[in-house]
């Protein structure tokens, strides 16, 4: 099986002047459907960057990458938000150059975003698509569980797109009574603002992973801890 190898070494001296030896992700065989999940999810384990991933809607399963992919950086690379951000576009943009599906990364508070910019349709040509969680919703005000006022994200969100989300049992959520207002946010911001109240801003993030078999996305969680640059 060929790699991918997303060859840029981002940034080479420490602040002392110092070469850094680069750290190399490197997504599996059982990985190759998602490559770029699975290297943020290093990416998350290994630096506590808060960062999510959004899947393209593939037309047909066969259409998912099956190249496994590679990316070497420095830490040094990842000191500060706007570092951290300009890295990931970087490892986004040379997975691109290798023939991959093109992403863009977005920074909103405490996170970074990861979504598609584009997919590949019936025909098998590439198109532009953007982020599902960019609509715009609101929920009703009222007081709630945290369960409840996720589960009403999800519904705000099939009504404004025509597609289902559910929520994994990686669910941070719970019985915790919330009165939290959403009123034309973006889902994304509505998920992350909920999120942000169970815990310190950028400990929890996610994965919206897309199934073509049945057009439904899968919404999960995972919990990386005290968030590295971007929250701070």
């Amino acid at each position: 099986m060929r790699i991918v190898r997303l060859s840029v070494v981002l940034g080479s001296l420490s602040l002392a002047g110092v070469a850094q030896t680069p750290l190399t992700l490197a997504s599996s065989p059982k990985d190759t459907a998602r490559p770029i999940s699975a290297l943020l999810d290093q990416l998350r384990k290994r630096e506590r960057i808060s960062v999510t991933y959004e899947d393209p809607r593939y037309s047909k399963g066969s259409d998912m990458d099956e190249k496994p992919a590679e990316f070497s950086y420095v830490p040094e690379d990842l000191r500060t938000p706007e570092n951290a951000e300009a890295t990931v576009a970087r490892m986004l943009r040379a997975y691109g150059a290798s023939g991959g599906l093109t992403f863009a990364v977005v920074r909103e508070g405490v996170r970074l975003h990861v979504v598609p910019s584009e997919t590949v349709n019936a025909a098998g040509q590439r198109i532009r698509q953007g982020s599902i969680l960019d609509a715009v919703i609101s929920v009703p005000a009222g007081r709630r569980t945290t369960n409840r006022l996720l589960q009403l994200i999800c519904d705000e969100l099939k009504k404004e797109t025509g597609y289902r989300i559910d929520v994994g049992p990686s669910d941070p959520t719970n019985t915790k009574l919330t009165t939290q207002v959403v009123d034309r946010l973006t889902a994304r911001a509505a998920i992350g603002q909920l999120l942000d109240s169970l815990a310190t801003p950028g400990d929890f993030v996610w994965d919206l992973y897309y199934d073509p078999a049945d057009g439904t996305y899968g919404l999960n969680f995972s919990y990386i801890g005290r968030a590295g640059p971007i929250g701070r």
